[in-house]
């Protein structure tokens, strides 16, 4: 019955004011009484900020009392406020439980790339900033922390496994984590992660340094330590993939390997060193098609921007619905839930929808 009055109600406020919520009619009015208030968001105050390496930077923000939690290894959408326009990214969180319950604080550790839109503003964010969050999302977690288990982690793929490392309360099983990096100078969140390997004798901390070890040796040494049950990646998509495919190919189950990222793993031969992020697509604006290269980690609208393209737009984060337009073909992900849509013609917010497949859109 549930289900069936939600989409009632919301028919009848698309019917109303076109919107499918009548607190986004009233959004303008609600901001000059509540500034920075978003509907479906909660407020975050930034306590503090830290590099963690040249270019990964430890965010450590108080969260809204009514924020329900998180479990380690799932990400928040952060959002922020620039010359009059709120941007959105994905961000795993890296922080423990144990912070979040007793000073209800999480912490992101974000990779600042200088050409991104989003990522350049968090560094000149003063503390005190308020800044918005969604709920946690994603199913990367522990799931079966009683039996031996290995990580196996790339730049800033160590936040959502540091933050179940750490999380862990009663350890049963013997862990190990492998952390590929640039030398000890760019691992985020080595400090935590080595203290927990001198404290916790069950857990083993294995630090390779790619500009020294070469991949097939690393991946050597991933393969002659295969006695564990359960494998966890997270990373660049061709990293990931490559990893992938020489733990099954030393003969371990699919299942018993989960892993995360924001964008699909790559096929074929990849640099396990570098993440190929981008895809190819087309917009159809005016009835000229386009061809296009896609950044998987950018919105639909960044992604049309940055072609000299304007689309239609309004609020940035799926609140106002100015940028509705049409799928021809193709997958997309809604960054705000995860989800995915369908591979066949439908409309879709260009403000919130991640390229996932080649896609076709017509403006």
């Amino acid at each position: 019955m549930k289900p069936l009055l939600s989409r009632l109600w919301r028919t009848f406020c698309l019917m109303l004011a076109n919107q499918p919520s009548l607190t986004l009619y009233f959004l303008p009015l609600i901001q000059r009484l509540w500034p920075g208030f978003l509907p479906g968001l909660y407020r975050a105050r930034l306590v503090s900020q830290q590099w963690q390496t040249t270019d990964m930077l430890l965010l450590t923000v108080k969260v809204s009392e009514r924020w329900t939690g998180f479990v380690p290894g799932q990400h928040i959408v952060l959002t922020i406020k620039n010359n009059g326009r709120y941007l959105s990214r994905p961000f795993s969180i890296c922080s423990s439980l144990k912070l979040w319950q007793s000073q209800q604080q999480i912490q992101l550790c974000c990779k600042v790339n200088a050409m991104g839109e989003v990522t350049p503003l968090l560094a000149q964010l003063a503390n005190a900033s308020m800044l918005n969050i969604s709920l946690a999302q994603g199913d990367f977690h522990w799931q079966q922390p009683d039996l031996p288990a290995m990580f196996i982690a790339a730049g800033s793929g160590i936040t959502p496994v540091a933050a179940m490392l750490l999380s862990q309360r009663h350890w049963l099983a013997p862990v190990t984590l492998h952390y590929r990096c640039r030398g000890a100078e760019n691992a985020a969140l080595l400090t935590a992660l080595q203290q927990l390997a001198t404290r916790q004798p069950l857990f083993q901390l294995q630090l390779s340094d790619s500009r020294v070890e070469p991949a097939a040796a690393w991946q050597q040494q991933l393969i002659a330590d295969i006695s564990h049950q359960q494998f966890y990646l997270c990373g660049p998509a061709a990293f990931m993939q490559q990893q992938r495919n020489a733990l099954v190919n030393a003969g371990i189950n699919s299942t018993a390997i989960r892993q995360e990222q924001f964008g699909v793993a790559m096929s074929g031969p990849a640099d396990p060193e570098a993440d190929a992020s981008t895809l190819s697509g087309h917009f159809i604006r005016a009835g000229t098609r386009i061809a296009v290269s896609l950044n998987r980690q950018q919105s639909l609208l960044q992604n049309a921007e940055q072609y000299g393209l304007t689309p239609r737009f309004g609020c940035r984060v799926g609140v106002c619905f100015q940028c509705v337009c049409d799928k021809v073909s193709g997958q997309v992900r809604d960054i705000r839930s995860g989800d995915l849509s369908g591979h066949g013609a439908e409309q879709i917010q260009l403000c919130v929808s991640q390229p996932v497949t080649e896609l076709v859109i017509k403006l």
